[in-house]
Formats: C-alpha cells, sequence, structure tokens
C-alpha cells in the first residue's frame, strides 16, 4: 500500500473495494494492530493501531471474516473467547441480534454445549462469528467479505443480522459487490 489516506467518521459504513490481491484485507491488519506500517501512521482515536494493548481492542472493535474460526470449548467460549469480562447478559444479548438465539436454545445445554463441526450450518458459524464480533459492544465492525461463500438465502440471514448488529456503530467492510447500502466507497489497488 502506498499514498493511502483515509479517514473515517464515527457512525460512518465505509466499504473498501478494489480487484483481489489490492490489500484490502492488509487495511484490517493494520487496522487490527497485526502489522505496523512501515511509513505513515494508522490511527484509531488518535494512537497508533499497534499500541492498543490487547484488552482494549475487543473493546473497541469486532471483526468477521469470511469464515469462522472456531476454538476449543463451549458455543458461550466462542462467543466470549475465553474473556471473563464479558457478562451472560452480553453472550444472550450477542446470540439475539446475531439472530442465532433461538438456534442455541434448540442444543442439548444450550450456551454450554460442546462445540464441534456439525452442530451448526455455514450459515449458523458465520451469524456465531457476529455474535463474537458484537459480544464486548465494541465501537467499530470490521467486516471482511462476510457472505462471499453463502448461498442466498443464508446471505440474507446473515444481512439482516448484520443490519441489526451495526445500528450505531462505524462500519468498515471490504466488498468485491458493492450495493446501495454499502456507505461511502474507498478504492484500494491502483488509486492507492
Amino acid at each position: 500500500l502506498r499514498h493511502l489516506r483515509f479517514q473515517v467518521a464515527e457512525g460512518e459504513q465505509v466499504t473498501l473495494t478494489g480487484r483481489t490481491g489490492a490489500d484490502k484485507s492488509t487495511v484490517f491488519k493494520l487496522l487490527l494492530g497485526l502489522y505496523a506500517p512501515q511509513e505513515g501512521a494508522v490511527l484509531l482515536q488518535g494512537v497508533p493501531a499497534s499500541e492498543i494493548p490487547p484488552a482494549e481492542r475487543r473493546k473497541l472493535f469486532g471483526c468477521v471474516e469470511q469464515s469462522f474460526h472456531r476454538v476449543p470449548g463451549t458455543v458461550r467460549d466462542q462467543i466470549t473467547l475465553y474473556d471473563d469480562t464479558i457478562t451472560e447478559g452480553q453472550v444472550r444479548r450477542a446470540a439475539e441480534l446475531a439472530g442465532l438465539a433461538e438456534a442455541i436454545g434448540t442444543l442439548p445445554e444450550g450456551f454450554d454445549t460442546p462445540c464441534t463441526p456439525d452442530i451448526f450450518s455455514q450459515g449458523q458459524w458465520q451469524l456465531l462469528s457476529i455474535a463474537r464480533a458484537v459480544a464486548a459492544d465494541p465501537k467499530l465492525l470490521l467486516l471482511d467479505e462476510i457472505t462471499a461463500n453463502l448461498d442466498a438465502e443464508t446471505e440474507r440471514a446473515v444481512l439482516r443480522a448484520l443490519k441489526r448488529a451495526t445500528a450505531n456503530r462505524t462500519v468498515l467492510s471490504i466488498s468485491h459487490r458493492v450495493g446501495a447500502d454499502t456507505g461511502r466507497l474507498i478504492p484500494i489497488g491502483e488509486e492507492s
């Protein structure tokens, strides 16, 4: 990435667009503090992203990727990622926002059901990813092509969940498909 500069205001919805391999996901890794820029700065609320302590990151942003990365443990563990500061109320609210509370309620042990690959459909795993991202009530959501691998019906369910989850939050997304509700567009690639 060279000569890339943009600002996102609180509450704004912005979509990064560009060809495959244009480094859209690299922008997210910079925002997440996983990479430090060699030149320039990546600031979140005026603080270099790579200097934000890990304990504060989850309260600042939630990230939903193309596919769900399961951790060992229960459904609750998938949502909290073992963060003891996330309350039972936050876990339940996140599941409701994601539209997954009813499905979790049908599991043998509810939120305490051990997670195995077969307990959810692909779309439900993506909904669980949304629940994980909003559990700590972050101000910023990062969405990386989250409907890319879903069929049309499942995509509609995920988009309904996203509408609930993104209300009153700043949203930065990556998308190849640009719709009417994608917010401000920032091209990444030849222009950056």
